[in-house]
């Protein structure tokens, strides 16, 4: 679960990714796509702008500025200086071998960017075998759309298939980068966005597949590490990640100083987030010697981001840490996850950690989201997991559905020692024979109030700092958890979802609907209690009441009664 400070065809990504959340009915709460950009050459310039072109038919002796007179190589593409504004497009169905690089002094202006994409029908592909197919560096204002690139040699395994890269002092960060409608495998990451200290600004990554990469799908990360005792501070700002598959991002069996084979990462951003994605079949050949694992989607030092309608599934580590579905870890702070769907992962569906005293994760929400059967193969993880130097974290309106796998008792809610003031509020715990919840350390106002739990046949339903229960209303007459004011808030007894027992099998979100009258009955309300506003929506997209049951999704006779309406 520690981090260090670098670890860290379009068709494909609208077939596979609404296909699963039309399946899990998730899709009234991610909605659906919009089409993606598609550039068309004869629309493509303006006054002052120049287009280039390159077709498998062209001539490097030609001019390149019409399809007509287009160049044939990449290698001539690149000899030139590219100004604001310019266009470099690719003939749609051709493949082109080599790279494009640009640098300071090319592109720059936010508003008038430097394009490259294609023309025509389809996408070009460029295949290259010495390092990046599209590097960036020392510059912005910049956007690659529409292509397929390809690596695999082992000289693009040690670098990104789309790379930036700000090696300036700053302290500015260069603005405008935009990466849509592209499917990058064969890297170490598919795209990456990098700085030594100073990055980007108004980064978009959109309508993408990344996958058959060594590290990552998407990563952005600084270089320079932050000094023992400083404030933090980050290299990028305002990152959005929207619409993008990232899956069977592999990891490298032979690399054991950190951790390989994530999907998304997110390091060093201020502002921003990721919604409407998927990573999934990510980690399998990553090291079993690293002390820390790769995660599907995660974000370390990191602060303001957004995580939503997304989804986060059979994610891998062979390490003894982490192959989560979610996490916020080291000193990422005032983040949101939200409506998001994890199953079936190695490790935790959903992690807050960090391992560092001096870059605490503080402020974090984790509201409305999912998680079923996750923490399939590692023992110390649940479907939520707490743990190390985590301050001032909400937890409420989750369901989570934890199953025994073989020997592995894998619960609810795993807590490890470390945490501060960490509320779980209105969730919905069920298992089937393992814990609730299992706790360890010392634990300085960590409480759960308004939860619902459900754990037939678990012979030890909370592990408590060393001591067993095997009922939740045991643990709370001895801890005096699930109390508020002297009254008793926790329920415990079958929720009765509408899909019949949950945990046989992956649920569909719909069946997640609790149907007795216990499980249906008006939570704790936070905004009279605690001045929390839980969210407007469940995570299917329903409206909530002022006094929503527990749970992520709502049961709608309760929610419309408890609104008046």
């Amino acid at each position: 679960m520690e981090r260090d400070s670098e670890a860290r065809g379009q068709r494909g990504y609208r077939g596979s990714i609404l296909s699963a959340l039309l399946a899990l009915s998730l899709v009234s709460a991610c909605g659906m796509l919009p089409e993606p950009y598609h550039p068309r050459g004869g629309l493509y310039g303006s006054k002052g702008t120049r287009t280039f072109y390159v077709s498998e038919h062209g001539n490097d002796s030609a001019d390149g500025t019409s399809p007509g007179s287009a160049w044939r190589t990449l290698h001539q593409a690149d000899q030139v200086r590219y100004r604001p504004g310019d266009r470099l497009l690719l003939h749609g169905g051709a493949r082109f071998e080599g790279s494009l690089r640009l640098d300071g002094g090319e592109a720059g202006r936010p508003r008038q960017p430097v394009i490259v994409g294609s023309y025509g029908r389809g996408r070009a592909t460029i295949v290259s075998a010495k390092g990046p197919a599209i590097e960036v560096v020392g510059t912005a204002g910049v956007e690659v759309r529409d292509l397929i690139v390809r690596g695999g040699s082992a000289r693009a395994f040690q670098d990104g298939g789309i790379s930036f890269y700000n090696d300036l002092p700053g302290p500015e960060r260069l603005a405008h980068i935009v990466v849509s409608g592209v499917d990058v495998s064969g890297f170490r990451h598919g795209v990456q966005l990098g700085a030594q200290r100073w990055g980007f600004r108004d980064v978009r990554v959109t309508h993408s597949v990344l996958h058959g990469n060594r590290d990552a799908g998407l990563i952005t990360y600084r270089l320079a590490p932050v000094k023992a005792g400083a404030q933090e501070s980050y290299a990028h700002a305002d990152v959005v990640v929207d619409g993008v598959e990232a899956h069977h991002n592999a990891g490298d069996p032979h690399t054991a100083d950190r951790n390989t084979g994530s999907g998304i990462i997110l390091g060093s951003v201020d502002g921003g987030g990721v919604r409407n994605s998927s990573t999934h079949d990510n980690g399998a050949r990553s090291s079993a010697a690293a002390k820390e694992g790769p995660e599907g989607m995660w974000a370390y030092g990191s602060r303001k981001l957004v995580i939503e309608h997304n989804v986060s599934y059979r994610n891998h580590s062979n390490s003894n840490a982490d192959g989560d579905g979610f996490g916020l870890d080291l000193g990422t702070s005032d983040s949101v996850v939200q409506y998001n769907l994890s199953y079936e992962n190695d490790g935790a569906g959903f992690l807050l950690y960090s391992s560092d005293a001096q870059r605490p994760s503080r402020g974090n929400v984790m509201r409305f989201n999912v998680s079923s059967r996750d923490a399939r193969r590692l023992a110390p993880y649940g479907g939520f997991y707490v743990g190390g130097y985590v301050r001032g974290a909400h937890v409420l309106h989750n369901t989570v559905v934890a199953a025994l796998n073989g020997s592995l008792r894998t619960p609810a809610v795993m807590i490890a020692p470390g945490p501060r003031s960490v509320a779980f509020w209105n969730n919905q715990f069920v298992t089937d024979g393992a814990p609730l919840v299992v706790a360890s350390g010392i634990l300085r106002e960590v409480v759960f109030q308004g939860n619902h739990y459900f754990a037939p046949n678990a012979p030890r339903a909370v592990e408590w700092r060393g001591a067993f229960y095997s009922s939740p209303g045991g643990w709370w007459a001895a801890t005096g958890q699930e109390t508020v004011a002297a009254e008793t808030v926790g329920v415990a007894g079958d929720p009765c979802f509408e899909g019949g027992s949950a945990v046989r099998a992956l649920p569909a979100a719909k069946e997640l609907v609790p149907t007795c009258p216990a499980a249906r009955r008006p939570a704790v309300d936070l905004r009279a209690r605690f001045g929390v506003d839980p969210g407007p929506v469940d995570v299917l997209g329903h409206r909530l009441g002022r006094r929503p049951a527990a749970g992520a999704v709502q049961p709608q006779v309760i929610a419309e009664a408890s609104d008046g309406t």
